[in-house]
């Protein structure tokens, strides 16, 4: 089956982003990504420990998201988008690599979504503070969304240099 040539396929596989498909660069874009949603995470609970929130909060929150995106861009050019594009644009190879790392990091993510709910639980308990809460909440979420990305970006093998290979 020869995989349909899209606009996402097209610039995931441009030559331009060979540098992104580097293992190095994709296991430090997963450890600055990890290392990012730690921080939030952690941010959050102590701004849930004291007034629930704050400017300085705010400002945290705001320039790790925006920090997110252009990192989680590197991530994704180093795993050729394979899971935010269509089955039809991938080949045999990218689509057994997504499976595995997806079906590798479903009981992970499992716990980590449960995580997310006893997390937010928790400290609308214990602080009854709902918005960093909340924020606990959807950070574990979508920490357990990222978890496949990580899982393949760190596991890939390295592509060879001559693309007819």
């Amino acid at each position: 089956m020869t995989p349909t040539r899209t606009y996402l396929s097209r610039t995931y596989d441009d030559g331009r982003y060979d540098w992104a498909r580097r293992r190095t660069v994709r296991r430090r874009a997963v450890v600055a990504e990890i290392v990012l949603v730690a921080a939030l995470v952690a941010a959050t609970l102590v701004a849930s420990t004291t007034s629930g929130w704050s400017t300085a909060y705010f400002v945290v929150l705001a320039v790790g998201l925006f920090a997110f995106v252009p990192l989680h861009s590197v991530l994704n050019l180093g795993i050729r988008g394979v899971y935010d594009r269509a089955d039809s644009s991938l080949d045999e190879h990218q689509q057994r690599l997504r499976e595995r790392s997806f079906l590798a990091m479903a009981r992970p993510a499992t716990l980590l979504h449960l995580l997310a709910w006893a997390g937010a639980v928790a400290v609308v308990a214990t602080t009854e503070h709902v918005m960093p809460a909340l924020y606990v909440g959807f950070l574990l979420w979508f920490a357990a969304g990222l978890l496949p990305y990580w899982h393949l970006a760190w596991t890939a093998p390295e592509e060879p240099a001559d693309p007819d290979l």
